[in-house]
């Protein structure tokens, strides 16, 4: 209690939100990571790493959302084609425009280059992939996602046309 009453009076918003600020960024709460757990998320990262950069993701057609429902507006969509790694696709939200994408897999990121649709500029973009916590029985990955959105199996006649146009 004598702590409390003496350390109070030397507590100033100032320095509140000095400790916040450093609370934040972890200074002050950190702990040390030991060595073997620094060691598990290295070898699952390689692991993924290693998985992508062979595989990647299957060739075919792929439609993802920010909804696990499809066409729901105000949601973002991507649908996209891989072959051979390479990456070829479009972003959109249901009832507007769309942007056209090309990308590759690098490392635990598909990497994007995004094309403006009024002006062709090209904007980097890059989602980080997901690894299943189930390892299929060949030992590859069972299916690899996206950070942030949700595998949808169905496209629509919309999303096969989005595709076609930016293909």
């Amino acid at each position: 209690m004598l702590f409390n009453k003496s350390f109070l009076p030397l507590v100033t918003p100032l320095s509140l939100l000095s400790l916040s600020l450093i609370s934040s960024l972890g200074i002050l709460h950190s702990r040390p990571t030991l060595a073997t757990e620094k060691g598990i998320e290295r070898n699952q990262g390689e692991l993924l790493a290693q998985t992508v950069s062979r595989n990647r993701l299957p060739n075919g057609s792929y439609l993802y959302g920010s909804s696990p429902q499809p066409d729901e507006i105000g949601q973002e969509y991507m649908v996209f084609q891989v072959h051979q790694g390479e990456v070829k696709g479009a972003v959109y939200m249901p009832h507007s425009e769309f942007s056209c994408f090309t990308g590759t897999f690098e490392g635990n990121q598909m990497r994007m280059s995004v094309i403006d649709p009024y002006d062709g500029t090209r904007y980097d973009y890059s989602v980080a992939l997901q690894a299943p916590s189930t390892v299929a029985s060949n030992g590859q990955w069972s299916d690899i996602g996206l950070e942030g959105y949700y595998r949808l199996d169905d496209m629509s006649r919309n999303d096969q046309k989005i595709l076609d146009t930016c293909s």
